[in-house]
């Protein structure tokens, strides 16, 4: 069975264990899944207002656009809830791969290096993904149901989290690569996350917290 099909308690079970995974690659996609449900939530609450119907008809599109952005953005971080699970254990394989002859000991290398690339494929697609949903959020901000705007704020928090946990999990599968170009090309990508993810966020919460 799927990560993503457990109940809420089965999943905080398996995580609540001594498996290494799911661990906080899985947890940080499903805190961004949350982000994303919390926006919709939002934009669900905010469809039959009067305010919203009178809108012009290019500003409903672009709201509704965003709105469904945001569960594309959702089905993709639920996938990667089991993919970052999946590609850690690839990484323990390689691991574990014999090395007595010179010839094993290439083979593992090798592996363990690939492997390690696809381990951090999936935490830097949960960075991606969160910093896109983050922007989508301004526009259900922006024209979102105003009564829900705190659940607008968890939204962004759990995201930036998510970034945040992503990152980690790059860093830590980066650490142990041969490949200095790759690396390097990867912390940039990390840094340009980072830097606009953490503005986006700050001004969300300042519109939030002015509005409370």
């Amino acid at each position: 069975m799927k990560l993503v099909d457990l109940s809420v308690n089965d999943f905080l079970n398996i995580v609540d264990s001594k498996s290494p995974a799911p661990g906080g690659g899985s947890v940080s996609a499903l805190v961004s899944a949350l982000g994303c449900t919390l926006g919709r939530m939002v934009a669900h609450l905010t469809f039959d207002k009067k305010k919203f119907k009178e809108l012009p008809e290019w500003e409903q599109k672009n709201f509704k656009s965003a709105f469904d952005e945001l569960n594309d953005c959702r089905r993709i971080l639920e996938e990667l809830i089991d993919k970052d699970t999946v590609a850690y254990n690839l990484v323990m394989a390689g691991y574990k791969l014999p090395k007595e002859t010179e010839d094993e000991i290439k083979i593992r290398r090798i592996t363990i290096e690939n492997n390690l690339k696809l381990a951090i494929e999936t935490p830097l697609e949960i960075c991606k993904i969160s910093e896109k949903t983050l922007k989508l959020l301004k526009i259900i901000l922006k024209y979102g149901n105003k009564n829900a705007i705190t659940d607008l704020g968890v939204s962004t928090i759990l995201l930036y989290s998510g970034i945040e946990g992503g990152i980690l999990n790059v860093k830590i599968n980066l650490s142990s690569l041969n490949d200095e170009i790759f690396k390097m090309e990867t912390l940039n990508q990390l840094e340009r996350i980072l830097i606009s993810s953490k503005e986006i966020k700050d001004e969300i919460l300042n519109v939030v917290n002015d509005s409370v």
